[in-house]
């Protein structure tokens, strides 16, 4: 591990502890607005990428995503379930929509962040054992709920003890995750450089076994689901929408795909499996891992120079076009040292933003 990896940061080691607090009861209606969400059926759901909260104990509560607005759109708040997966809530700093179901919950006294939430969330969750689905956390019932919580000299909720607790809870684990890197990953020294490689031209069909366009799909066609539609974007990794879609479709997974108009030469890696649009064309190989495809997909992506919406890649230039790739000793594509080298590189950068996360945090 590097020197000055964060292995000897003091600033962890005097912990604030939850037992060197005094703790008071607060009634909810005391420390948070409440407000309410709103009802949106699925037959009023258009889809979109804003994030539509729902009473889910997963996902971090999003079952959906809409472009949907109502009165319910917010930020920076806890959405708290009072119906379904009662009491379970989470926390929100990004823009989103609401269910009925799911209650906002916003600091009266401070301006809320993540980490005066988090420790929130972490109180409410204690009284999930008082509430079922036969005894919903309603409205009534919340404002008049109370919870402990830690306090200062004067008796008020102690807001930057709860804030100072979860950075130094968040940059523990940060920090732990730093070590595990460090000494389980060779960062730097170890990989062949890319100009020391001896690099051959190969032709897209000689490295992909499996090369298939998509097929049309038009957007009224599209039913609501939880299955990316990739279509040729070149933001979001290609995925346009997610659709339920499961007659005249392509389904691909573990494969590159390539947009052949709109943006064209876009190329992305999908792990998961996803229904492809005829603007793009699906490229799939069994000697090809997570890692490899990340390393061919970034060298495919200069056909993005060659090509236009003028100029489209259609199925006979794919069939014609190569690309450069690096080799081993057989003169084979080295598959190895592609994997090899991408491992290293995703290490790298992980280091990198844990450190400056850890900085800031301190």
């Amino acid at each position: 591990m590097e020197k000055g990896i964060c292995s000897d940061r003091k600033a962890v080691t005097a912990m604030l502890d939850l037992h060197d607090r005094e703790w008071k009861e607060f009634r909810i209606c005391d420390i948070f607005i409440i407000k309410a969400g709103k009802r949106l059926t699925k037959s009023d759901m258009t889809s979109g990428n804003k994030p539509f909260i729902g009473a889910t104990d997963n996902n971090n509560g999003i079952t959906e995503f809409v472009s949907n607005t109502n009165g319910s759109e917010d930020c920076n708040v806890l959405g708290v379930n009072y119906n379904g997966s009662v009491v379970e809530n989470f926390y929100h700093p990004y823009t989103c929509v609401f269910s009925d179901d799911v209650k906002r919950f916003q600091t009266k006294q401070v301006q809320g962040n993540k980490y005066i939430y988090l420790f929130m969330k972490t109180v409410i969750l204690q009284q999930k054992c008082k509430y079922a689905y036969g005894y919903k956390f309603n409205e009534k019932r919340m404002q008049k709920q109370s919870l402990l919580l830690p306090v200062d000299e004067s008796g008020n909720p102690d807001y930057a003890f709860m804030e100072q607790y979860i950075k130094e809870r968040e940059q523990q684990i940060v920090q732990n995750y730093i070590n595990y890197i460090g000494n389980n990953t060779q960062i730097g020294g170890g990989i062949t450089p890319l100009n020391q490689k001896e690099w051959k031209e190969f032709y897209l069909h000689d490295i992909f076994a499996d090369i298939r366009r998509g097929k049309r799909l038009k957007t009224a066609d599209h039913i609501q689901g939880n299955i990316p539609y990739v279509s040729s974007s070149a933001v979001n990794n290609g995925v346009d929408a997610l659709i339920g879609n499961t007659g005249k479709i392509r389904k691909f997974a573990d494969c590159i795909t390539l947009a052949n108009s709109g943006s064209v030469g876009k190329t992305f890696y999908h792990k998961y499996e996803f229904i492809a649009s005829d603007h793009v064309t699906a490229l799939k190989s069994d000697k090809l891992n997570e890692y490899s495809y990340l390393f061919v997909a970034t060298i495919m992506q200069r056909l993005e120079n060659k090509y236009s919406f003028n100029r489209e890649i259609n199925d006979m230039r794919i069939n014609k076009e190569k690309i450069v790739l690096p080799v081993d000793e057989s003169g084979n594509p080295d598959y190895t040292f592609m994997e090899q080298y991408v491992r290293q590189q995703i290490a790298t950068l992980k280091l990198q933003y844990l450190q400056e996360k850890v900085t800031v945090a301190i």
